[in-house]
């Protein structure tokens, strides 16, 4: 028996298929260089405040970094409320590298 190929995810993946409207316009936070645990500093309260398990942390050289997760990320802003340093905002997923 094979597996059928994934053709939803193909079409989106070449850009044949269309992406909701919704999924499109949908904010995801996005974290700024102002971050302190950019600047070496311990912070995780951007992680504690997120319900979803969006806001991750890596390990890098000199401490951990925040990484948004955009797919758990649903833009309810809980984050931006938590950060003491305001390195937190909102915008559009499809703007976010």
């Amino acid at each position: 028996m094979t597996e059928e190929p994934d053709l939803q995810r193909r079409r989106f993946l070449f850009g044949t298929g269309q992406v909701s409207s919704q999924t499109a316009a949908s904010p995801v936070a996005c974290i700024s260089p102002s971050c302190f645990a950019h600047m070496g500093i311990a912070c995780m309260s951007c992680r504690d405040a997120c319900s979803t398990g969006a806001v991750r942390f890596e390990l890098a050289l000199g401490g951990a970094r925040p990484r948004i997760d955009t797919d758990q990320c649903n833009g309810c802003g809980d984050c931006i409320q938590a950060c003491p340093a305001d390195a937190i905002r909102l915008a559009p997923a499809e703007t976010i590298s």
